[in-house]
């Protein structure tokens, strides 16, 4: 309602795995009383304030989010400029005799609001009803829905003085219209309460068109089960503050506030019927809605797999993105998605939401052979695409992709090999590049992981029609992009794979490089005993120093002693899921994704290709294609052996310039054994 009366929304949500789908506007992540980013505040004038916890089983956590939350915003608003008012949502329950914790603290926040000298309007309504599937409301009506009675607790005699959610918007907005210094007090509701059995039997009506039985429920009995259950932390439709608000409620004149705002209130029961119909429309469907430049960029996901999950979690929790849709054919692989948390619309045919949702990008996590297709008909429709690596399985499909690029050339194509945008390999290719340490002398690296165990059952990794290959190209293909991104390509390469379950594609590899003036080598190897988490490493040795490059850092040592460290956490990446592992590769790989959309929308185009730093520099259709080209170069010259049995083992590595660290003599040893 905001938006569409041409107000720029700034979203303050809760990190949750459903995330910010549902907002269009500016989305800003963080939580009350202490974790409220600086960039929520960024030309602010007005402050809704609906945030509370309404659990009511700790008074120390009502305390800190009610009262030192709303003490935290008001601090925050005395330092907007042009601030010009404070609405607060406060509640029915919050009066002198207010016995729960809720209601205590809510008005102990209303004080703090009075006392503070800001232009503010203060909102109580009565039981806030509507469409949607949260909220007190809701479990009345799955109550109302399952029981064949209607339980009327303590005889139901509760008065109610019920608002629909959609009059409550309106009222809240008319604040922000009342002249600049006045300051309200508001109550809102029905203006004549009726009886909670009288409101419980209007639901039924609305559900089902007729009415129910009633049965009356003494009121200690429930309390007892109540109580019993919170202690339990058993899931419940009702609380034991629910129970003390109802006992200690009061009829409020709501009629003066009605008049001060002249707002009609919607007939009740036409207003029931919608809300138990949940007649709500989609924010992202809205039409004539106003689009802002804050917008959040409006990502599908096809492929509900693992690394599907990922890529949704980074989605909802990340500022000014937001997770429209999650798309898979089958309609089983949403269950794992919805017990982690998911509450994103799912659909089956990828197609028919890209036409539903209409959203600015997709991310494609499908099996590699399945990525043109779904990439073409993305562009077709105008959505920017994020692929997952490896882009093709075959030469001639990197080839269909770089034409499909140039069919698209306003279009918005990145791959997914996430690695090659570490922040921190930002600062070894300045370190190489810049020449403060001497020329490179040689490097070696490894790509090690747990993965492939077993002959059986055969994962799609280990049938080439669906992979293109094993361990190169479906695991080391990260670190050879960072490879290539820190030395180009060589002048010569070879390799060595070596089948250990698989008998299609390679378990395990050796790379050998060759550049003007010094040489390095890549194992490889996802059959490895010992390494749940893959494990990345590069280690390049220069005239006087070394560099070391691994998933969650960079560090650079000299004379045995290191001397620099950076760390994921010395770069501003927003919201990262794993700063010890490789969260900072997909924070910076989504980023980048999402500033190439915005930059589009502004008409702008960003040049990823000659952009210097990695950070900032998606994997585009081009260099996806160069590096793969060079994989299925080393499958095609490629000697396949039937064990490991490379004489690096014995080496020591002065061939290449660098001496072996203990891990990588073990992972070779455990490569051979």
């Amino acid at each position: 309602m905001a938006r569409a009366s041409r107000h720029e929304v700034v979203a303050l949500m809760r990190p949750r795995a459903s995330g910010g789908a549902e907002i269009r506007g500016r989305v800003v992540y963080g939580q009350l009383p202490y974790h409220i980013p600086a960039v929520a505040w960024e030309g602010v004038t007005a402050i809704m304030h609906c945030a509370g916890t309404t659990t009511g089983q700790d008074d120390a956590e009502s305390e800190a989010i009610n009262v030192e939350g709303m003490r935290r915003l008001i601090e925050q608003a005395r330092g907007c400029d042009g601030f010009r008012r404070f609405v607060f949502l406060s509640s029915q329950s919050a009066h002198e005799e207010a016995v729960s914790a809720y209601g205590r603290t809510k008005l102990d926040a209303e004080k703090l609001l009075r006392d503070s000298g800001l232009p503010h309007a203060i909102l109580r309504p009565g039981l806030v009803f509507g469409p949607g599937r949260q909220g007190l409301f809701y479990r009345m009506r799955q109550s109302v829905r399952k029981l064949p009675v209607l339980p009327l607790i303590g005889g139901g005699h509760a008065p109610v003085q019920p608002i629909d959610v959609g009059d409550l918007c309106v009222a809240m907005l008319k604040c922000l219209d009342l002249p600049d210094e006045e300051s309200v007090e508001l109550n809102l509701g029905e203006p004549k309460a009726m009886e909670l059995r009288d409101f419980l039997q209007a639901i039924a009506v609305a559900e089902s068109g007729r009415r129910k039985p009633q049965l009356v429920v003494p009121l200690g009995p429930i309390k007892l089960v109540v109580g019993i259950g919170e202690a339990l932390r058993l899931p419940l439709p009702i609380s034991s503050d629910n129970i003390r608000g109802m006992e200690m409620v009061r009829t409020m004149d709501t009629e003066k506030s009605l008049i001060k705002l002249n707002l009609d209130l919607q007939p009740f029961d036409q207003a029931m019927k919608k809300a138990v119909a949940d007649e709500v429309a989609p924010a992202a469907s809205v039409e004539g809605e106003p689009r802002f430049a804050t917008d959040p960029v409006r990502l599908v996901l096809i492929g509900a797999g693992k690394v599907g999950i990922v890529h949704a979690l980074n989605i909802t929790q990340r500022e000014g993105s937001a997770l429209a849709a999650i798309v898979d054919p089958k309609p089983g692989a949403w269950k794992l998605y919805q017990s982690m948390g998911f509450r994103t619309e799912f659909r089956t045919d990828a197609a028919a939401a890209l036409d539903e949702f209409k959203p600015d990008g997709a991310i494609i996590a499908t099996p590699a052979g399945t990525h043109l297709p779904l990439a073409r008909m993305c562009l077709q429709k105008g959505v920017a695409v994020l692929v997952e690596k490896p882009m093709a399985i075959t030469p001639a499909l990197a080839g269909e992709f770089e034409k499909l690029a140039a069919e698209f050339p306003g279009g918005i194509c990145h791959v997914g090999y996430m690695a090659a945008q570490y922040p921190h390999l930002d600062v070894a290719r300045e370190i190489i590049a810049g020449g403060e340490a001497g020329a490179v002398r040689g490097f070696h690296a490894y790509a090690l992981q747990s993965h492939i165990m077993a002959p059986k059952p055969v994962r799609w990794e280990m049938v080439r029609a669906q992979s293109g290959g094993g361990a190169i190209i479906n695991f080391a293909g990260h670190v050879l992009t960072m490879l290539l991104r820190l030395f180009g390509e060589p002048v010569r390469a070879e390799a060595s794979l070596w089948p250990v379950h698989s008998t299609e594609v390679e378990d395990a590899a050796e790379v050998r490089f060759a550049y003007p003036g010094f040489e390095g080598r890549l194992a490889a190897g996802w059959s490895i005993p010992g390494y749940a988490r893959p494990t990345n490493r590069i280690v390049v040795e220069l005239e006087r120093g070394r560099i070391v490059v691994e998933n969650q850092c960079a560090s650079f040592e000299r004379d045995g002693k290191t001397e620099r460290l950076w760390t994921q956490l010395d770069f501003d990446l927003g919201y990262n899921a794993a700063p010890d592992y490789t969260g900072a590769g997909f924070a910076a790989e989504h980023r980048n994704f999402a500033s190439a959309i915005r930059a589009r929308r502004a008409g702008e185009h960003i040049g990823v290709d000659q952009n210097d730093s990695f950070l900032t520099t998606a994997v585009t259709v081009a260099e996806a294609a160069r590096a793969e080209r060079f994989i299925f170069s080393l499958y095609e010259k490629a000697g396949q052996r039937a064990r490991y049995d490379s004489p690096w083992v014995a080496e020591s590595g002065a061939s290449l310039g660098v001496e072996l660290d203990d891990a990588m003599a073990m992972a070779l040893g455990r490569l051979r054994a």
